[in-house]
Protein backbone atom coordinates (compact mmCIF):
# COMPACT_ATOMS: atom_id res chain seq x y z
CA UNK A 1 0.00 0.00 0.00
CA UNK A 2 1.13 3.35 -0.92
CA UNK A 3 2.07 6.09 2.35
CA UNK A 4 2.38 9.46 2.87
CA UNK A 5 4.82 10.50 5.60
CA UNK A 6 2.82 12.87 8.72
CA UNK A 7 4.68 16.07 7.16
CA UNK A 8 3.64 15.40 3.47
CA UNK A 9 -0.24 15.27 5.30
CA UNK A 10 0.34 18.56 6.58
CA UNK A 11 1.80 19.92 3.48
CA UNK A 12 -1.22 18.73 1.43
CA UNK A 13 -4.02 19.79 4.18
CA UNK A 14 -2.19 23.37 4.76
CA UNK A 15 -2.22 23.48 0.26
CA UNK A 16 -5.77 22.39 0.26
CA UNK A 17 -7.30 24.61 2.63
CA UNK A 18 -4.84 27.52 1.32
CA UNK A 19 -5.94 27.02 -1.97
CA UNK A 20 -7.32 30.17 -3.44
CA UNK A 21 -9.12 31.40 -0.17
CA UNK A 22 -6.29 33.86 0.51
CA UNK A 23 -7.42 35.51 -2.55
CA UNK A 24 -11.07 36.73 -1.29
CA UNK A 25 -12.34 38.32 1.69
CA UNK A 26 -14.18 35.25 2.96
CA UNK A 27 -17.38 36.09 5.09
CA UNK A 28 -17.86 39.76 3.94
CA UNK A 29 -21.34 39.50 4.22
CA UNK A 30 -20.44 40.14 8.14
CA UNK A 31 -18.53 43.60 6.94
CA UNK A 32 -15.65 44.52 8.72
CA UNK A 33 -16.22 41.22 11.24
CA UNK A 34 -15.31 38.94 8.58
CA UNK A 35 -12.10 37.79 10.10
CA UNK A 36 -14.15 37.46 13.12
CA UNK A 37 -16.50 35.25 11.19
CA UNK A 38 -13.49 33.34 10.14
CA UNK A 39 -12.36 32.23 13.00
CA UNK A 40 -15.43 31.20 14.47
CA UNK A 41 -15.34 28.55 11.30
CA UNK A 42 -12.15 27.73 11.68
CA UNK A 43 -13.11 26.88 15.46
CA UNK A 44 -16.55 25.25 14.56
CA UNK A 45 -13.77 22.81 12.11
CA UNK A 46 -11.99 21.41 14.68
CA UNK A 47 -15.05 19.50 15.76
CA UNK A 48 -15.55 18.35 11.66
CA UNK A 49 -12.17 17.08 11.75
CA UNK A 50 -12.48 15.33 15.42
CA UNK A 51 -15.66 13.53 13.37
CA UNK A 52 -13.85 12.90 10.12
CA UNK A 53 -10.67 11.77 11.88
CA UNK A 54 -12.95 9.42 14.47
CA UNK A 55 -14.75 7.72 11.32
CA UNK A 56 -11.16 6.87 9.69
CA UNK A 57 -9.75 5.87 12.97
CA UNK A 58 -12.62 2.90 13.12
CA UNK A 59 -11.74 2.02 9.63
CA UNK A 60 -7.96 2.49 9.25
CA UNK A 61 -7.14 0.39 6.08
CA UNK A 62 -10.24 2.13 3.88
CA UNK A 63 -11.24 5.03 2.49
CA UNK A 64 -14.48 6.70 2.68
CA UNK A 65 -16.59 4.88 -0.42
CA UNK A 66 -15.25 1.89 1.42
CA UNK A 67 -16.68 2.79 5.07
CA UNK A 68 -19.59 4.16 3.28
CA UNK A 69 -20.58 0.63 1.49
CA UNK A 70 -19.04 -1.36 4.61
CA UNK A 71 -21.81 0.79 7.43
CA UNK A 72 -24.19 1.51 5.40
CA UNK A 73 -24.43 -1.67 2.71
CA UNK A 74 -24.84 -2.00 -1.02
CA UNK A 75 -28.03 -0.75 -1.53
CA UNK A 76 -27.99 2.64 0.80
CA UNK A 77 -24.08 3.17 0.56
CA UNK A 78 -23.31 2.60 -2.91
CA UNK A 79 -25.67 5.55 -4.58
CA UNK A 80 -24.13 7.87 -1.59
CA UNK A 81 -20.66 6.81 -2.84
CA UNK A 82 -21.32 7.73 -5.98
CA UNK A 83 -23.10 11.27 -4.86
CA UNK A 84 -19.50 11.59 -3.09
CA UNK A 85 -17.81 11.37 -6.65
CA UNK A 86 -20.13 13.60 -8.20
CA UNK A 87 -20.14 16.49 -5.15
CA UNK A 88 -15.59 16.42 -5.42
CA UNK A 89 -16.01 16.29 -8.94
CA UNK A 90 -18.53 19.26 -8.58
CA UNK A 91 -15.97 21.35 -6.35
CA UNK A 92 -12.71 20.54 -8.39
CA UNK A 93 -14.29 21.55 -11.46
CA UNK A 94 -15.06 24.74 -9.53
CA UNK A 95 -11.90 25.21 -8.85
CA UNK A 96 -10.26 24.02 -12.02
CA UNK A 97 -12.43 26.80 -13.61
CA UNK A 98 -11.88 29.90 -11.44
CA UNK A 99 -8.17 28.80 -12.09
CA UNK A 100 -8.41 29.35 -16.04
CA UNK A 101 -10.55 32.49 -15.33
CA UNK A 102 -8.35 34.25 -12.97
CA UNK A 103 -4.78 33.38 -14.48
CA UNK A 104 -6.48 34.47 -17.57
CA UNK A 105 -7.95 38.04 -15.73
CA UNK A 106 -4.24 38.45 -14.03
CA UNK A 107 -1.17 37.12 -16.04
CA UNK A 108 -2.43 35.83 -19.44
CA UNK A 109 -5.46 37.91 -21.38
CA UNK A 110 -4.80 36.75 -24.82
CA UNK A 111 -4.09 33.45 -24.33
CA UNK A 112 -7.27 30.92 -25.40
CA UNK A 113 -8.74 29.34 -22.18
CA UNK A 114 -8.74 26.02 -23.95
CA UNK A 115 -4.69 26.43 -23.89
CA UNK A 116 -4.44 27.46 -19.85
CA UNK A 117 -7.13 24.41 -18.95
CA UNK A 118 -5.87 21.88 -20.79
CA UNK A 119 -2.01 22.66 -19.94
CA UNK A 120 -3.24 22.33 -16.58
CA UNK A 121 -5.29 19.41 -16.71
CA UNK A 122 -2.22 17.55 -18.64
CA UNK A 123 0.11 18.41 -14.94
CA UNK A 124 -2.71 17.52 -13.21
CA UNK A 125 -2.84 13.86 -15.11
CA UNK A 126 1.17 13.30 -15.43
CA UNK A 127 1.08 13.71 -11.61
CA UNK A 128 -1.69 11.28 -10.91
CA UNK A 129 -0.39 8.74 -13.00
CA UNK A 130 3.03 8.98 -11.34
CA UNK A 131 1.46 8.10 -7.96
CA UNK A 132 -0.41 9.74 -5.18
CA UNK A 133 2.97 9.38 -3.25
CA UNK A 134 4.76 12.27 -6.22
CA UNK A 135 2.06 14.69 -4.94
CA UNK A 136 2.82 14.56 -1.63
CA UNK A 137 6.17 14.49 -2.07
CA UNK A 138 5.18 18.12 -4.68
CA UNK A 139 2.95 19.98 -1.85
CA UNK A 140 6.48 19.35 0.43
CA UNK A 141 8.48 21.61 -2.48
CA UNK A 142 5.47 23.94 -2.68
CA UNK A 143 4.31 24.61 1.07
CA UNK A 144 7.04 26.88 1.47
CA UNK A 145 7.13 28.89 -1.56
CA UNK A 146 3.00 29.60 -0.98
CA UNK A 147 3.93 30.62 2.86
CA UNK A 148 7.09 32.63 1.98
CA UNK A 149 4.72 34.54 -1.03
CA UNK A 150 2.04 34.70 1.55
CA UNK A 151 3.83 36.24 4.32
CA UNK A 152 5.33 38.94 2.22
CA UNK A 153 2.83 40.04 1.12
CA UNK A 154 1.08 40.95 4.66
CA UNK A 155 4.85 42.75 5.17
CA UNK A 156 5.61 44.49 2.21
CA UNK A 157 1.72 46.36 2.75
CA UNK A 158 2.57 46.70 5.88
CA UNK A 159 5.71 48.53 5.49
CA UNK A 160 3.88 50.47 2.76
CA UNK A 161 2.55 51.89 4.95
CA UNK A 162 -1.59 51.37 3.32
CA UNK A 163 -2.72 48.90 6.48
CA UNK A 164 -5.67 51.02 8.40
CA UNK A 165 -6.77 48.97 10.94
CA UNK A 166 -9.61 51.35 11.81
CA UNK A 167 -11.63 50.21 8.92
CA UNK A 168 -11.95 47.19 11.57
CA UNK A 169 -13.99 49.23 13.35
CA UNK A 170 -16.31 49.07 15.40
CA UNK A 171 -16.01 45.59 16.29
CA UNK A 172 -19.19 43.50 16.29
CA UNK A 173 -20.69 47.26 15.60
CA UNK A 174 -23.81 45.21 14.31
CA UNK A 175 -23.79 42.69 16.93
CA UNK A 176 -22.87 38.91 16.92
CA UNK A 177 -25.74 37.38 14.96
CA UNK A 178 -24.74 38.74 11.26
CA UNK A 179 -21.01 37.48 12.15
CA UNK A 180 -23.06 33.50 12.58
CA UNK A 181 -24.68 34.15 10.07
CA UNK A 182 -21.82 34.55 7.80
CA UNK A 183 -19.95 31.52 9.55
CA UNK A 184 -22.67 28.55 9.33
CA UNK A 185 -22.91 26.96 7.00
CA UNK A 186 -21.07 28.94 4.78
CA UNK A 187 -17.66 29.24 6.05
CA UNK A 188 -17.60 26.35 7.79
CA UNK A 189 -18.51 24.20 4.48
CA UNK A 190 -15.81 26.59 2.18
CA UNK A 191 -13.25 26.00 2.89
CA UNK A 192 -12.94 24.24 6.30
CA UNK A 193 -15.53 21.49 5.88
CA UNK A 194 -13.99 20.70 2.17
CA UNK A 195 -11.18 18.42 4.34
CA UNK A 196 -13.79 16.08 4.35
CA UNK A 197 -12.24 14.47 0.97
CA UNK A 198 -9.27 13.63 3.09
CA UNK A 199 -11.23 10.59 4.47
CA UNK A 200 -10.33 9.74 0.54
CA UNK A 201 -6.46 9.48 1.78
CA UNK A 202 -6.13 8.82 5.12
CA UNK A 203 -5.65 5.15 4.90
CA UNK A 204 -2.39 6.09 3.30
CA UNK A 205 -0.98 7.89 6.01
CA UNK A 206 1.85 6.29 8.32
CA UNK A 207 1.07 6.89 12.18
CA UNK A 208 -2.76 6.85 12.11
CA UNK A 209 -3.31 7.67 15.67
CA UNK A 210 -1.63 10.76 14.28
CA UNK A 211 -4.22 12.00 12.19
CA UNK A 212 -6.22 14.27 14.20
CA UNK A 213 -3.34 15.85 15.55
CA UNK A 214 -1.53 16.77 12.34
CA UNK A 215 -5.00 17.29 10.41
CA UNK A 216 -6.16 20.26 13.44
CA UNK A 217 -2.29 21.66 13.08
CA UNK A 218 -3.51 22.06 9.44
CA UNK A 219 -6.67 23.34 10.23
CA UNK A 220 -5.34 25.90 12.71
CA UNK A 221 -2.52 27.57 10.86
CA UNK A 222 -4.30 27.37 7.47
CA UNK A 223 -7.64 29.37 9.54
CA UNK A 224 -5.32 32.03 10.62
CA UNK A 225 -3.36 32.51 7.13
CA UNK A 226 -7.06 33.02 5.85
CA UNK A 227 -7.65 35.25 8.83
CA UNK A 228 -4.76 37.20 8.21
CA UNK A 229 -6.04 37.66 4.70
CA UNK A 230 -8.95 38.68 5.62
CA UNK A 231 -7.88 41.24 7.53
CA UNK A 232 -5.41 42.96 5.12
CA UNK A 233 -7.94 42.96 2.51
CA UNK A 234 -10.33 45.01 4.22
CA UNK A 235 -7.64 47.15 6.24
CA UNK A 236 -6.39 48.25 2.70
CA UNK A 237 -9.70 48.70 0.65
CA UNK A 238 -12.49 48.70 2.80
CA UNK A 239 -15.46 47.38 3.10
CA UNK A 240 -17.50 48.18 0.05
CA UNK A 241 -14.04 47.79 -2.53
CA UNK A 242 -12.94 44.17 -1.31
CA UNK A 243 -17.12 42.92 -1.24
CA UNK A 244 -17.10 44.54 -5.02
CA UNK A 245 -13.42 43.16 -6.33
CA UNK A 246 -13.00 40.13 -8.23
CA UNK A 247 -9.28 39.16 -6.85
CA UNK A 248 -9.50 41.03 -3.56
CA UNK A 249 -5.72 40.26 -2.70
CA UNK A 250 -4.73 40.93 -6.40
CA UNK A 251 -5.91 44.86 -5.87
CA UNK A 252 -3.96 44.95 -2.44
CA UNK A 253 -0.90 43.69 -4.17
CA UNK A 254 -0.76 46.80 -6.29
CA UNK A 255 -0.52 48.77 -3.34
CA UNK A 256 2.87 47.40 -2.63
CA UNK A 257 5.42 50.44 -3.09
CA UNK A 258 8.78 51.00 -1.08
CA UNK A 259 10.18 54.25 -2.54
CA UNK A 260 9.26 53.04 -6.07
CA UNK A 261 12.09 49.99 -6.18
CA UNK A 262 9.92 47.03 -4.35
CA UNK A 263 6.21 47.29 -7.24
CA UNK A 264 4.59 45.92 -9.32
CA UNK A 265 4.11 42.65 -7.69
CA UNK A 266 1.38 40.90 -9.21
CA UNK A 267 2.91 38.02 -9.97
CA UNK A 268 2.81 36.83 -6.29
CA UNK A 269 -0.59 36.26 -6.54
CA UNK A 270 -0.22 34.58 -9.94
CA UNK A 271 2.22 31.96 -7.94
CA UNK A 272 -0.13 31.71 -5.00
CA UNK A 273 -3.56 31.24 -7.65
CA UNK A 274 -1.34 28.82 -8.91
CA UNK A 275 -0.03 26.62 -6.79
CA UNK A 276 -3.05 26.27 -4.79
CA UNK A 277 -5.80 25.76 -7.01
CA UNK A 278 -3.77 22.89 -8.55
CA UNK A 279 -3.52 20.97 -5.17
CA UNK A 280 -7.19 22.29 -4.48
CA UNK A 281 -8.42 20.71 -7.47
CA UNK A 282 -6.38 18.00 -7.75
CA UNK A 283 -7.50 16.72 -4.37
CA UNK A 284 -11.05 17.01 -5.29
CA UNK A 285 -10.52 15.18 -8.84
CA UNK A 286 -8.66 12.21 -7.33
CA UNK A 287 -10.84 12.43 -4.42
CA UNK A 288 -13.71 11.46 -6.99
CA UNK A 289 -11.84 9.19 -9.02
CA UNK A 290 -10.80 6.91 -6.23
CA UNK A 291 -14.50 6.90 -5.24
CA UNK A 292 -15.96 5.62 -8.39
CA UNK A 293 -13.12 3.19 -8.46
CA UNK A 294 -14.07 1.55 -5.27
CA UNK A 295 -17.72 1.92 -6.19
CA UNK A 296 -17.19 -0.03 -9.10
CA UNK A 297 -14.29 -2.34 -8.39
CA UNK A 298 -11.92 -0.86 -10.85
CA UNK A 299 -8.33 -2.32 -11.27
CA UNK A 300 -6.59 0.18 -13.39
CA UNK A 301 -8.10 3.85 -11.98
CA UNK A 302 -5.38 5.46 -14.98
CA UNK A 303 -7.95 5.25 -18.23
CA UNK A 304 -10.66 6.50 -15.15
CA UNK A 305 -8.37 9.89 -15.24
CA UNK A 306 -8.04 10.45 -18.35
CA UNK A 307 -11.60 10.06 -19.06
CA UNK A 308 -12.58 12.45 -16.12
CA UNK A 309 -10.03 14.64 -17.36
CA UNK A 310 -11.52 15.07 -20.49
CA UNK A 311 -14.98 15.76 -18.97
CA UNK A 312 -13.62 17.93 -16.77
CA UNK A 313 -12.27 20.25 -19.56
CA UNK A 314 -14.65 20.35 -21.86
CA UNK A 315 -17.30 20.72 -19.39
CA UNK A 316 -15.21 24.09 -18.41
CA UNK A 317 -15.16 25.22 -21.51
CA UNK A 318 -18.27 24.82 -22.13
CA UNK A 319 -20.23 25.31 -19.23
CA UNK A 320 -18.59 28.32 -17.27
CA UNK A 321 -18.41 31.11 -19.70
CA UNK A 322 -16.91 33.74 -17.61
CA UNK A 323 -15.74 34.81 -14.18
CA UNK A 324 -19.42 36.32 -13.70
CA UNK A 325 -21.25 33.37 -14.00
CA UNK A 326 -18.58 31.05 -12.37
CA UNK A 327 -19.11 33.51 -9.34
CA UNK A 328 -22.79 33.42 -9.78
CA UNK A 329 -22.56 29.84 -9.62
CA UNK A 330 -20.39 29.42 -6.83
CA UNK A 331 -21.80 31.70 -4.34
CA UNK A 332 -25.45 32.95 -5.06
CA UNK A 333 -26.44 29.58 -6.71
CA UNK A 334 -24.61 27.56 -3.88
CA UNK A 335 -26.02 30.01 -1.43
CA UNK A 336 -30.00 29.51 -2.48
CA UNK A 337 -29.44 25.83 -2.80
CA UNK A 338 -26.04 23.77 -3.18
CA UNK A 339 -24.97 24.56 0.31
CA UNK A 340 -28.09 22.59 1.74
CA UNK A 341 -26.20 19.93 -0.35
CA UNK A 342 -22.82 20.62 1.14
CA UNK A 343 -23.88 21.10 4.24
CA UNK A 344 -25.25 17.25 4.14
CA UNK A 345 -22.74 15.87 2.71
CA UNK A 346 -19.98 18.09 4.46
CA UNK A 347 -21.36 18.08 8.28
CA UNK A 348 -24.71 15.82 8.37
CA UNK A 349 -23.28 12.64 6.79
CA UNK A 350 -20.37 12.28 8.70
CA UNK A 351 -22.04 12.95 11.90
CA UNK A 352 -24.20 10.53 10.93
CA UNK A 353 -21.73 7.62 9.72
CA UNK A 354 -19.88 8.31 13.06
CA UNK A 355 -23.17 7.52 15.64
CA UNK A 356 -23.95 4.30 12.97
CA UNK A 357 -20.20 3.08 13.84
CA UNK A 358 -20.87 3.87 17.12
CA UNK A 359 -23.59 2.14 17.75
CA UNK A 360 -22.66 -0.50 15.82
CA UNK A 361 -19.42 -1.52 17.50
CA UNK A 362 -21.37 -0.69 20.81
CA UNK A 363 -23.59 -3.86 20.13
CA UNK A 364 -20.79 -5.74 18.49
CA UNK A 365 -19.33 -5.36 22.27
CA UNK A 366 -22.33 -6.04 24.19
CA UNK A 367 -22.84 -9.74 22.29
CA UNK A 368 -19.43 -10.83 23.36
CA UNK A 369 -19.07 -13.06 26.02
Amino acid sequence: MRRISRFQLFTLMMLFEIGSTTLFALGIEANQDAWIATLIGMLCSFVLIWVYTKIQKYNPNHNLADILSAVLGKWIGGPLVFLYALKFFWVGLLNFSEFGELISITLLPVTPMIIILSIFMLTVIYVLCSGYEVLARLGELMLPIVLFFLISTYVLIALSGKVDLTRLQPVLGNGILPVLDASFPALVNFPFGEAVVFLMYWQYVHAEEQIFRIASLAIGVSGLLVTCSVIIIISVLGVQYAANSEIPLFEVIKYINLADIITNLDSISAVILFIGGFFKTTLHFYGGVLAIKSLFHLKNEKWLIFVSAICFTWFSLTYYKNLAFHRWVGFELSNAYIYSFFTFFNIMCPILILIIIWLKSKRLKLKRP
